[in-house]
């Protein structure tokens, strides 16, 4: 009898502790943050002709927030030397433009067809896209600029000062488009 006793004494002492609750709580997991979602707006959509040995100025636009813009530009011949712009709105004259003098936010000189672009960390405001024919023939154009968010994928950035051979000579300016 005593040994019985022993053994439930033993049982108590094992099984009581389980019972009730235990000394750390347990804290429910942090659920992953949902992702931005990537949102895009059209600021300009573009066609027309460049004349030969000019350049086209597309209508300035405006953006109210900041991001990037992703810059689309296609035309017709692969062989015509293209060259695509963004500038502050207005502050690029032909003048300027023939003499190198203008501070382009991005410049595109590659003979890639069609350019595409993308232009980082710009600010709220008034831009003009820029496109210059330095080829011997006439070309249509079109152009599309779009504001994206930075959870967007973007296009290869283009270089503020670049140039290729092939992009250089006094232009005209043609009409807006």
């Amino acid at each position: 009898m005593r040994k019985l006793r022993w053994i439930a004494g033993l049982l108590m002492a094992l099984l009581l502790p389980a019972c009730g609750s235990s000394s750390t709580p347990t804290t429910p997991a942090t659920p992953a943050p949902t992702p931005t979602p990537c949102t895009q707006t059209n600021v300009l959509q573009v066609d027309g002709s460049v004349p030969a040995a000019s350049l086209a100025r597309a209508p300035a636009f405006s953006v109210s927030t900041a991001g990037r813009l992703d810059i689309t530009v296609d035309w017709t011949f692969a062989a015509s030397p293209i060259g695509v712009y963004l500038v502050t709105a207005g502050a690029c004259s032909i003048d300027q433009f023939n003499a190198q003098t203008c501070s382009f936010l991005a410049r595109s000189e590659v003979t890639t067809k069609p350019r595409k672009f993308s232009v980082a960390n710009t600010a709220a405001g008034n831009y003009e896209l820029l496109v210059a024919n330095f080829g011997t023939q006439d070309e249509s154009i079109s152009g599309q600029v779009v504001l994206s968010s930075s959870t967007c994928a973007s296009f290869a950035s283009a270089a503020k000062e670049a140039s290729a051979p092939g992009f250089r000579g006094r232009l005209s300016e043609s009409t807006r488009w």
